[in-house]
């Protein structure tokens, strides 16, 4: 099939959003079909301002065709609509100025769009609120296939969102708490619609040897310790045994512990997660949390609590398989990749219930448990630390999960079924 994919910005270095998932899904697909991203000269969404040059490009493979942003973004005047928006009734008109002022506007990928829509099978629109999506779809309807990334909004409420689904043939969703939103909160049921997912990858289960080691980290066994290094002669003998070995010698990790591995911020639930575990250590002092990501935020300075910096996608990965748990504290966070990344592996996660994705898996999977509150954190918390059984047998239901639901292939085959959908309507 040739697909165009519009997006309001599209590089590498987008790791989250509606964007990210698209450049996921570009890259995947493109290996099966040809595949135009449409996209703005744009990289921050607070400004809009042209970065890249106009033009065709490639970016890992995909071609990549991209157009000048006709109005800069104004941060002040928008939160000064969205609250005026918020307290008083709104019309159509309204509406359409709160998408002009979130943006970005880009005329000439309009224009594009209506002159060439025709040589594509199918256009696939990127995140719902904005202009290059209500834009495009209007220009477009006949071809259109839309992925919302609905996520709570108090912009939910603006009756212009039916619209742009009404107008598309077919909506695709990363998840069924999406299309429980789009459902009751807007009240649509699209004709053609997929839950298409994003596929993670699933390694290989790996036997981790006595003997290996990373010349960099090579330390001596724990019984032939030199008498100088008591922190080594004090190391358990399995502690260059089992799971995830490379990681827990890298970082002097001798027992049990937990690991969070995204961002550290206020906003995300680091903070509860964080008190929720001292209260948990408490009763148990022996288990550490390990925190895996970039921290914007000040981290208490407790025993338990260790901080093993930002990881390459290899180290991550090894990281999970090293933890006995992993804990998803975001309160939202659609595509739960982190969580679907620790079933990979066969690592268990323990997952705020105010996130419907990952509860979602957890589910599902029965590869999980999730909280609501501090009492859940640490009960929840205690059975998986030290129940091994159970520890276990939800690891391997989360690898047979991933395996049977999230490898590329099999998301690329809900993603084509859509397509197909589409084109037949």
């Amino acid at each position: 099939m040739n697909l165009a994919f519009v997006t309001p910005r599209y590089g590498a270095e987008i790791t989250t959003g509606a964007e990210h998932v698209c450049r996921l899904l570009a890259e995947q697909a493109s290996t099966r079909h040809h595949i135009d991203v449409l996209t703005t000269c744009a990289r921050d969404p607070l400004s809009w301002h042209n970065e890249y040059p106009e033009g065709a490009d490639r970016v890992r493979g995909v071609l990549v065709r991209r157009f000048a942003v006709n109005q800069p973004h104004d941060p002040a005047a928008f939160r000064q609509l969205s609250a005026r928006l918020r307290g008083a009734p709104q019309g159509r008109a309204d509406e359409q100025e709160w998408v002009r002022s979130l943006g970005p506007t880009s005329p000439a990928l309009v224009e594009f769009l209506r002159r060439q829509h025709r040589s594509y099978d199918a256009v696939v629109f990127f995140s719902l609120f904005h202009a290059t999506t209500v834009s495009g779809i209007a220009a477009v309807p006949d071809r259109s296939v839309l992925f919302p990334y609905l996520r709570l909004d108090p912009a939910l409420r603006y009756g212009l969102w039916a619209d742009v689904f009404a107008s598309a043939r077919g909506v695709g969703y990363v998840s069924s708490s999406e299309r429980t939103l789009a459902r009751d909160f807007l009240g649509v049921t699209p004709a053609a619609e997929e839950i298409v997912g994003i596929g993670v990858e699933t390694p290989a289960q790996q036997a981790y040897p006595r003997h290996q080691q990373d010349p960099e980290d090579a330390v001596a066994e724990p019984d032939e310790a030199e008498s100088g290094d008591e922190e080594q002669a004090e190391a358990p003998r399995g502690y260059l045994e089992g799971r995830g070995v490379l990681f827990r010698r890298r970082h002097r990790l001798y027992g049990p512990f937990a690991l969070y591995g995204g961002r550290i911020t206020p906003d995300n639930g680091s903070i509860e997660m964080l008190e929720y575990f001292d209260r948990y250590t408490s009763a148990d002092g022996d288990t550490a949390l390990v925190l895996m990501g970039i921290k914007m935020m000040n981290v208490p300075e407790q025993r338990h609590v260790r901080l093993a910096g930002v990881l390459p996608g290899c180290e991550r990965l090894m990281a999970y398989e090293a933890a006995d748990v992993a804990v998803a504290p975001e309160p939202d966070d659609l595509l739960a990749t982190t969580v679907l990344e620790n079933f990979a592996v066969g690592t268990p996660v323990l997952a705020a219930v105010r996130n419907g994705a990952a509860v979602e898996h957890c589910r599902r999977a029965n590869a999980g448990l999730y909280y609501a509150n501090g009492a859940e954190f640490v009960e929840a918390l205690t059975a998986l630390m030290t129940k091994s059984r159970l520890r276990a047998q939800l690891g391997e239901n989360g690898r047979r999960y991933v395996s049977q639901h999230y490898r590329w292939d099999a998301v690329l085959g809900r993603f084509e079924r859509l397509m197909m959908r589409v084109r037949r309507t």
